[in-house]
């Protein structure tokens, strides 16, 4: 499939956005108890997301991570896609973060591919993270792609 007819559905997917939501990390702690503080979301979680309608229809499953001093890390599992990687912060509300994902060209790796840079928003309640998203995605240029917005919830992945 050539980059000027590839659906929607198939640039995000590439670009591990698919169902890209939310979020990310290396684990710092892994409860809410072990971080002293029930609303950060400190630790790993497993997160269903899905874009808004006119987006992709499909339930994506992640694997995000937030660890101490900002790390965020993101890996959509089901569908499969490439981690991506960013920072999160503490907020008044909640949280919020910022990661970025991509894809190698259709010239294999090495050669340039979409990127994709997600912005989340959400809190932390009762061993339950959910918030929204918002993904903008850029061409091997850098121009615009293509951007949407979907919401994400789970909970903390035990050690």
């Amino acid at each position: 499939m050539d980059q000027g007819t590839m659906n929607r559905r198939g640039l995000l997917r590439g670009a591990g956005v698919a169902s890209a939501v939310a979020l990310a990390g290396v684990a710092g702690a892994s409860s809410a108890s072990a971080s002293g503080n029930e609303a950060s979301p400190t630790g790993s979680w497993l997160i269903t997301h899905q874009d808004d309608p006119p987006g992709d229809p499909t339930k994506g499953l992640a694997v995000a991570s937030f660890a101490a001093g900002g790390v965020l890390i993101n890996h959509d599992i089901s569908p499969a896609g490439p981690p991506g990687t960013g920072t999160w912060a503490q907020t008044h509300e909640g949280f919020k973060g910022t990661f970025w994902s991509g894809q190698p060209g259709p010239d294999g790796p090495g050669s340039p591919g979409f990127t994709v840079k997600i912005q989340i928003r959400g809190r932390v309640k009762d061993d339950k993270i959910s918030g929204t998203y918002r993904f903008s995605v850029f061409d091997p240029t850098g121009a615009p792609a293509d951007s949407g917005t979907g919401t994400f919830s789970g909970h903390r992945v035990d050690a």
